[in-house]
């Protein structure tokens, strides 16, 4: 394998991992704490009349690029075997699905704000932006999360922890699926958000760590 890919995958992944803490972090600056799981108009109607949530969206598109590069290198650099290529193919299809909703969410979002500006009705918009945001995406990343994370233990290239952590934030990306529908306060998704960070990182590095290491000679005769 060229040994770019994986060095390009880890610094799209660092890269990635800035942009969308930056991207929340922004939010939760100019707007405070979010809305989720309700369906009160006046609640809604505060947070979204800042104009500014649909502005920092564009900030959002642009980390869909490091990410789409990082999905890819994941999938190539654990595509070394036959299940591993099985278990990254399906981790990179969860991964561009949940990049499209991903994209109709922001969009969703800024046409929120849209609504709250002219006074229209902003709950069915809302309720259908916090059930794809809040529900729906969290399958799939769960379902990429944990497959890549088989695939790591399948080419045994990458840190054995790395399985675990991906277990972990699996599980609890699994768990908040549910959040919106049972009432679960939206602080207590925060761990899967730090977990989801974690897994960035720790894959980013195992890519570097990849990239970096010494090869082969027939590596070196193909070069």
């Amino acid at each position: 394998m060229d040994r770019s890919v994986p060095r390009i995958g880890a610094w799209a992944g660092f890269i990635a991992v800035i942009g969308i803490m930056g991207y929340h972090i922004g939010l939760m600056l100019i707007a405070g704490p979010r809305v989720s799981g309700t369906v009160d108009a006046t609640a809604i109607e505060a947070y979204y009349a800042n104009e500014r949530i649909a502005l920092l969206g564009v900030e959002g598109f642009l980390v869909l690029v490091p990410f789409i590069v990082f999905l890819v290198a994941l999938r190539e650099t654990t595509a070394q075997t036959g299940m591993g290529r099985f278990l990254g193919t399906i981790a990179l299809a969860a991964g561009i699905v949940e990049l499209a909703a991903i994209l109709v969410e922001i969009s969703a979002q800024a046409a929120i704000v849209a609504a709250v500006s002219s006074g229209s009705d902003v709950v069915p918009l809302f309720r259908f932006w916090d059930v794809l945001y809040n529900s729906g995406t969290y399958v799939l990343e769960a379902t990429w999360v944990a497959a890549f994370g088989l695939a790591m233990r399948e080419t045994g290239t990458f840190p054995r922890w790395m399985v675990g952590l991906s277990a972990i934030t699996a599980v609890l990306l699994a768990v908040n699926v549910t959040a919106i529908w049972v009432g679960i306060p939206d602080q207590a998704t925060l761990p899967s958000a730090l977990a989801l960070a974690a897994w960035f990182v720790g894959a980013s590095l195992g890519l570097r760590r990849i990239a970096s290491e010494p090869r082969s000679v027939p590596e070196r005769l193909a070069a």
